[in-house]
């Protein structure tokens, strides 16, 4: 048997192993795909060629085409060289996808394409690329490195609105982040909230700004800018202390020669205006303001986590809102605000339930959750700033948005105002600043000090997601706690939930305010998986849309968990003074798993590790190909050494 059979051999078996409804073959039956392929082959002669594996599901008009080669140098041509189907595996599979999209009558089919190279039993020596047709076009998945069941496949067609919308907006960020280039990194997220702000179209105005500004230069825009900032805040009652906030942090635009001499200022207003800004939607919970804000850190070389900030996935703040009962009275309180975005979350979810319930004039009590539900501290200007802009392009700049430190004595005498105003938060949401020490060097507050802020300040319930170590550290503080609130659930969450911008890993804690835990049992469950996939341009996305599946299932077990308890991935325990509140320390050991590939994959990752680090590659990102060389030339060396000793 040729290494060839045996590679075929191997992927039709990996294929197998996953769930298909029919089975896969390279003699096909289908009419429609024998006539194209009887015309196909890779030499272009007008003979017939067959992929390596086809998969075909007439029901759902699902086509799935596999070319393989064995060696991973074979796996696609040189960018800047011309494609060669005959030998390279990924230029062979564009080539049989590329006859179909020709044929009108798979016009509406979906239509698969998987190249795999090398040896698929070894981790570190086989590549797999999937590609998808879609609008005519053959697209890279980058995310999908690896055999899918049918039902994922599928999902890779669904409507893909998100997607678009947050590759759009990363996209524009990137591009921005460029132009400001000469600006100071911390500057750069204010100078976009203010130019945001200046976009926002004002009602009984003639909204010059807008008109204009394409034909204005640098210094003019600069010159218009504070005023025209001015006059959208005022508009939308912000109160004149917030206000001179945002304009104190733009002064420094009068000293920048580089914006006021070019175009810069113009180009981003017109990214802004096409790109961005018609992404806002009062229906979604995704961060836009707080993407600039990654970006613009990252680009600086700064990573949100340095600086305690760990921005919070728009999945999770909505999980939040799913995870407690929310009536449409509720007023929700972040004392760690950040951009806003569990203030959105929030917003949009007590707008559905008053749009969804029988209640009476809806738009008085959707104004009333815009104007006085919604609560939230934030010590960071300039996050501050982005939250106004953030909630501003939502329709709702009137909230209860505060520049204060949640522990200073502002913050508790405008809690007081506000009740007294009848606004008294009910439901706290909390992403703390990760890392406080409560120190003189560092006196930032630490994430259970934060909990314990929320849990004294609002009536019904609080959620916060925060690391590991708050949730095993500070005793007393803990054990004082449980004598006055229940914890209800502890959620242990994905490790990548914060990737590409911390390796923080963290869990979700919800508690019932002013019910003493007692007896009361608490339910665990460990979320290993969230169905997001990391993308190298699009962060973590859910591209296979499992997160409802995921999420429903999450549910499932919180509220049946005597069905689901096994001890090892979710339970129910009582928790005494000094237990701490994690999963792992009441769950027992799950050894089903090991296997004796995982142990001979454990000791290759190690060795590949210590090759690394001995090398100083950790942190080098290195083709595939390359690092196998590398590898091969460092072990044979060591061996070397070895013999000669």
């Amino acid at each position: 048997m040729s290494m060839k059979d045996i590679i075929d051999a191997q992927i039709l078996l990996a294929l197998n192993k996953k769930s298909f409804k029919y089975q896969w073959s390279r003699a096909t039956t289908n009419e429609d795909v024998k006539s194209v392929l009887r015309k196909a082959s890779k030499k272009k002669t007008g003979l017939s060629g067959y992929p390596d594996q086809i998969y075909i599901n007439e029901e759902e008009h699902l086509l799935i085409l596999v070319e393989d080669k064995t060696l991973v140098t074979a796996h696609q041509s040189e960018p800047d060289k011309p494609d060669n189907p005959e030998r390279y595996a990924v230029d062979g599979l564009k080539w049989y996808i590329s006859l179909f999209i020709k044929n009108p009558i798979f016009e509406a089919w979906k239509i698969v394409g998987i190249a795999v190279s090398g040896d698929i039993e070894d981790t570190y020596n086989h590549k797999i690329s999937t590609f998808i047709v879609r609008e005519n076009e053959i697209e890279l998945i980058p995310q999908v490195n690896s055999f899918l069941n049918e039902k994922d496949y599928l999902r890779l067609f669904i409507n893909v609105d998100e997607e678009e919308m947050i590759e759009r907006i990363g996209s524009s960020s990137k591009k921005i982040n460029k132009m400001l280039r000469s600006i100071d990194s911390q500057k750069r997220p204010i100078l976009l909230s203010a130019l945001m702000i200046a976009l926002f179209e004002v009602s009984n105005s003639n909204n010059s700004f807008i008109r204009e500004f394409e034909s204005n230069s640098g210094e003019e825009i600069i010159t218009k800018l504070p005023n025209r900032v001015r006059e959208v805040l005022r508009s939308e009652n912000i109160p004149e202390e917030k206000l001179n906030i945002i304009l104190n942090q733009i002064t420094f635009l009068e000293t920048q020669l580089d914006l006021k001499n070019n175009n810069i200022l113009r180009d981003i207003l017109k990214e802004l205006r096409d790109e961005v800004i018609p992404y806002f939607d009062t229906s979604s919970n995704y961060d836009i303001m707080g993407s600039f804000y990654s970006e613009f850190l990252r680009y600086a070389g700064i990573s949100n986590v340095k600086n305690g900030i760990v921005l919070t996935p728009a999945h999770i703040t909505q999980l939040f809102t799913e995870l407690v009962p929310i009536r449409p009275s509720d007023v929700i309180f972040d004392p760690a605000a950040g951009s806003g975005a569990f203030l959105i979350a929030g917003m949009n979810a007590l707008i559905k339930k008053i749009e969804n319930s029988n209640l009476a004039d809806k738009q008085s009590k959707i104004l009333n959750v815009k104007q006085k539900q919604l609560i939230g501290f934030e010590l960071n200007s300039t996050m501050y700033t982005l939250s106004i802009s953030n909630m501003l392009f939502r329709h709702d700049g009137k909230s209860q948005l505060y520049n204060l430190d949640s522990f200073s004595e502002e913050a508790k005498q405008t809690l007081r105002r506000l009740a007294q105003d009848g606004i008294k938060p009910t439901i706290g949401f909390v992403n703390p600043p990760y890392g406080g020490k409560e120190t003189k060097s560092d006196p930032t507050p630490k994430e259970i000090s934060f909990l314990k802020l929320l849990l004294d300040s609002v009536s019904d319930y609080v959620i916060m997601i925060a690391p590991l170590s708050t949730y095993f550290k500070d005793e007393t503080t803990r054990n004082g706690i449980l004598a006055q609130h229940t914890l209800k659930y502890v959620i242990n969450m994905p490790a990548d939930l914060f990737q590409p911008n911390a390796a923080t890993i963290t869990a979700i804690s919800v508690f019932h305010v002013g019910q003493p835990q007692g007896d009361q049992e608490t339910i665990m469950v460990d979320l290993v998986d969230d169905g997001f996939v990391l993308s190298k341009n699009k962060g973590r996305t859910d591209i296979f849309n499992r997160w409802p599946e995921i999420k429903q299932d999450l549910f499932n077990k919180l509220e049946n968990i005597d069905d689901y308890a096994d001890n090892i991935t979710c339970l129910k325990t009582k928790l005494e003074n000094g237990d701490e509140w994690l999963l792992q320390a009441f769950s027992t050991t799950d050894y089903s798993h090991l296997t004796e590939a995982s142990f001979e994959n454990a000791i290759k990752e190690q060795l590949i590790f210590e090759a690394r680090k001995e090398l100083n590659l950790l942190d080098k990102d290195i083709d595939e190909v390359e690092l196998l060389s590398i590898l091969a030339d460092y072990y044979s060396e060591e061996e070397a050494v070895e013999d000669e000793d």
